[in-house]
């Protein structure tokens, strides 16, 4: 076997697909759909690439001996995804995946029982998948290895940042939503205090009985009415605004969401509750119509 640069990243590729059939498995037999898993808009998982490869390459010392394999392939596929995950909400400001429900996690970012399962997978990869997917690889010519190791890099280039072009337009939306969601909470209040005011000095007119107060307060009452109306049509103004954000159609954006159903976001959290929502209920009523 000859582990070339060539052909180790079309092992990558190999297995970054495969993970992505098994994350796409996984999720329809738990959401009874299709849903594209994987941080990428292609049929990838990376981390699975990485992962896999991680263990094929560094274990191999140990690759005859069942309990060592194990162990060192539970250890690497848990270091890569705490790593993985880490730097993911570093960059983004969000937390992709969260096992904080899960016993024994560190950081939410790993958990003892996907780390145990993780461990298991990869040693029957490396045992009795891996050396019959390196042999169908090795026999390939030469030159179909360099030209699909290109094309697959070239297009996963282009996939990566048509990703994090989409995750910053995502989080300026989000941004967005939570200004226009402000505002909108401060006018409310607004009105409300409004209100409770008008409420208040009634109440102290009707007790006190002063015509002069009464006056004043007719005056003030003017004024608070244009007030309210100027507020009103703000409200609704915003109101129209936030559904015509939360209405933009972004195929990627609803992806994402889809793919990473525990993401969370830092500084935008009720934000990504409201547009979730939305998604979910537009994709309710999309099975209605079709039903």
């Amino acid at each position: 076997m000859s582990y070339t640069l060539w052909n180790v990243t079309l092992l990558f590729f190999v297995y970054a697909f495969l993970g992505w059939c098994a994350e796409v498995a996984f999720a329809a037999c738990k959401n009874g759909r299709f849903v594209n898993r994987g941080f990428l808009n292609g049929p990838i998982c990376p981390i699975y690439g990485f992962g896999l490869i991680g263990v094929v390459l560094l274990l191999r010392p140990v690759e005859d001996n069942l309990i060592l394999l194990y162990i060192g392939s539970f250890l690497l596929t848990s270091l890569i995804e705490l790593v993985t995950g880490y730097l993911l909400e570093k960059c983004f400001h969000a937390k992709w995946w969260d096992y904080s429900a899960m016993p024994l996690n560190i950081g939410g970012y790993v958990c003892l029982l996907f780390s145990l399962v993780w461990g298991l997978a990869c040693m029957a990869i490396v045992r009795w998948v891996h050396p019959l997917v390196f042999s169908l690889v090795d026999h390939l010519p030469k030159l179909l290895v360099y030209i699909l190791d290109s094309i697959f890099v070239c297009v996963l280039a282009v996939d990566l940042a048509a990703t994090v072009a989409s995750i910053r337009k995502l989080s300026q939306r989000l941004s967005n939503l939570t200004q226009l969601a402000n505002e909108i909470h401060e006018i409310s209040d607004s009105l409300g205090e409004n209100i409770a005011e008008r409420t208040l000095a009634t109440r102290k007119r009707l007790e006190e009985g002063q015509q002069k107060l009464e006056e004043k307060m007719d005056r003030i009452e003017e004024k608070r009415d244009l007030s309210r109306e100027v507020s009103e049509r703000r409200l609704a103004e915003l109101r129209l605004k936030l559904e015509g954000v939360l209405g933009e159609k972004r195929f990627g954006h609803r992806r994402l969401l889809e793919a990473f159903p525990n993401l969370s976001s830092h500084r935008n959290s009720e934000a990504l509750e409201r547009m979730r929502a939305f998604f979910e209920e537009h994709r309710r009523g999309k099975r209605k119509e079709n039903t």
